[in-house]
């Protein structure tokens, strides 16, 4: 590969969109220490409080998530008391996830911490920008499909 084809490579939209991601999970992640849970879990308990009993193969369509990587993350949060995991009667392979009262009460503490992030994040771009970069990922998101 010569050495022009290397320097444009830095255009890599997978390449900077990862690296955004990675700083944006960070800048997440620090600002929702306090409730104890990292942002991924967030998102994880959220979308399962939204769907009620969901399964693992649901919950990782949704968020475009292995099914290895779901099972990991909810077997923490069912050990933390956060999630309840069934199995379901007429499959007993498949496992149906519902969020637990303690759950619930984890989000609601965690929602201020997450609205702190958010809006340091939008604030930051400003609002009509930050509309923008949101359909931005979408269209990007569309045309991948």
């Amino acid at each position: 590969m010569s050495r022009s084809n290397l320097s444009g490579m830095r255009r890599c939209a997978c390449g900077n969109l990862r690296r955004t991601t990675r700083a944006i999970t960070q800048f997440y992640d620090q600002l929702l220490q306090p409730c104890g849970l990292r942002s991924t879990q967030i998102s994880l308990l959220l979308n399962i409080s939204l769907h009620g009993n969901i399964s693992v193969g649901e919950l990782g369509s949704i968020l475009l998530m292995d099914q290895t990587t779901v099972t990991r993350n909810i077997e923490i949060l069912r050990k933390l008391g956060y999630v309840n995991v069934t199995k379901e009667d007429n499959d007993a392979r498949k496992k149906s996830i519902s969020i637990t009262e303690s759950g619930a009460r984890k989000l609601v503490e965690a929602e201020p911490l997450w609205e702190q992030a958010q809006s340091r994040i939008e604030q930051g771009l400003g609002s009509e920008r930050y509309r923008d970069f949101l359909k931005m990922l979408k269209d990007v998101a569309q045309l991948l499909q």
